[in-house]
């Protein structure tokens, strides 16, 4: 019983892991041929890739095409321009853009 025990804890750790980044925010994209996505770089390694990543350059992808998405938009404009550290966070699904990790949070140190 133990066992089992030990085995759900160690399971529900990892089935809770978000893909995450920590660093400054290396690049951003955005364009109309993207439509309404901005695509995030952030210096650093990625911890808990998503198992839907696979595009080498960047890390997130964001929809800004909602007033919540612009707000985000802005908030990594300003980290990215004035060089601030950052923390990502990123769900474990690419269904925003194929290949690149669903944006959810944001901290700005």
């Amino acid at each position: 019983m133990k066992y089992f025990a030990l085995f759900l804890f160690i399971f529900s750790c990892t089935a809770n892991a978000l893909p995450s980044i920590s660093g400054k925010v290396k690049s951003v994209l955005v364009g109309h041929v993207y439509q309404n996505k901005l695509f995030i770089e952030v210096e650093g390694s990625m911890a808990n890739t998503a198992s839907c990543q696979v595009n080498p350059t960047f890390d997130f992808v964001l929809d800004i095409s909602t007033d919540s998405g612009k707000a985000y938009m802005s908030i990594i404009l300003a980290a990215y321009a004035a060089g601030k550290d950052v923390s990502l966070s990123g769900y474990d699904e690419c269904t925003i853009y194929s290949g690149v990790t669903n944006f959810r949070s944001i901290h700005v140190k």
